[in-house]
């Protein structure tokens, strides 16, 4: 699958989830979720959540309302394009699957809020493309460097996790 710039980035993403499960949020509330979170990958740095809820604005993925208070701040909910946005983010096997940031471990928390067709096709898909992977890794080992070689299993316990995981998962339907 190729980067498509219209995607969401895993930030963007990972707002909507924070708007969908606590709509009616602040910028600065939301920034506070990232700053209280135990991934250092959140920063949580105003010049990267405020600008990134400006541009889910500017897509209409969110919806801006008076907030109320003596500032005028404004507080964000997703609109029907940010609940579509957010559903495709959400189920977008390949890079949730992928070792980087861990965009599993940022989407997990939020599948329940995917219909049960949704969900169950996602998990079927993530099981999918962890098992490809796997594979491919495994095939690939014994020609790499001891360095590499060292990372890819790494790789392979995080794959084998995940799997283990959406087994418990399938488990508890």
């Amino acid at each position: 699958m190729t980067k498509a710039r219209a995607a969401l980035t895993e930030l963007e993403g990972a707002i909507l989830g924070v708007l969908r499960r606590a709509p009616g949020m602040t910028p600065y509330a939301v920034r506070k979720v990232f700053l209280d979170s135990r991934s250092a990958e959140w920063s949580g740095s105003a010049g990267a959540v405020y600008p990134a809820i400006d541009r889910l604005a500017r897509k209409r993925l969110l919806k801006a309302r008076a907030g109320g208070d003596r500032r005028g701040a404004k507080t964000y909910v997703l609109g029907p394009a940010g609940l579509a946005a957010h559903d495709r983010w959400l189920c977008d096997a390949a890079r949730a699957a992928s070792p980087g940031i861990d965009p599993f471990r940022t989407r997990a928390a939020l599948w329940p809020l995917l219909p049960a067709h949704k969900r169950k096709a996602l998990m079927t898909a993530l099981r999918r493309e962890i098992e490809t992977a796997r594979a491919a890794l495994l095939q690939d080992l014994p020609a790499r460097d001891p360095a590499d070689a060292i990372t890819d299993r790494l790789v392979l316990a995080v794959l084998d996790s995940r799997l283990a995981w959406i087994g418990r998962m399938r488990a508890q339907r």
